[in-house]
């Protein structure tokens, strides 16, 4: 009989010879020994990659925390020369008006708020962003602080509490 015959007909499996222990053992033990060659193998290059990728991440990181102390030890603002543009002129105006009158500045910024750049907690990426670190590298930092990346697409975002500014 062949094979496939034993498999369409109705045969009474009490008469098939018996299959050769020894042989299923070799194969089973031959196919258990290649999978565990195999895992290993490729746990080994998995685990070759993650060292390489955790090694990439710290230089970025390393790289990243000497931008931020260099950017720390740039003044906020910079010395005017005796040149003032006229933007910066009508700035100083306002704010020499808004001295005059502290209290309806304080109740304008409660109900407006603050614009994104010139928040507090973001200033500093804002700045690396002006000084060329790539703005998906400042997000991924910001995303890594709790905050909230998109903010760097709309500077002029007017934040109003600290749940305008959590991812």
């Amino acid at each position: 009989m062949d094979a496939s015959e034993i498999l369409i007909q109705n045969v009474d499996k009490t008469q098939l010879p018996p299959l050769h222990q020894k042989r299923i053992l070799a194969f089973v033990n031959n196919f258990l020994i290649s999978s565990c060659s195999f895992l290993n193998e490729f746990v080994v290059k998995c685990e070759t990659k993650f060292i390489e990728l955790e090694r990439k991440l710290q230089k970025v990181e390393a790289a990243l925390i000497i931008l931020e102390a260099k950017l720390a030890s740039i003044p906020d603002e910079e010395v005017k020369g005796s040149e003032i543009p006229a933007t910066e002129k009508l700035e100083n105006e306002l704010e020499s008006s808004s001295k005059e009158m502290p209290f309806e500045k304080e109740e304008e910024e409660k109900e407006q708020g603050v614009k994104a750049c010139d928040h507090e907690l973001f200033k500093k990426y804002f700045k690396m962003v002006q000084v060329g670190v790539p703005t998906q590298a400042v997000k991924i930092k910001m995303q890594a602080e709790g905050l909230d990346p998109n903010i760097l697409d709309n500077p002029n975002t007017s934040i109003t509490s600290n749940t305008d500014i959590i991812s």
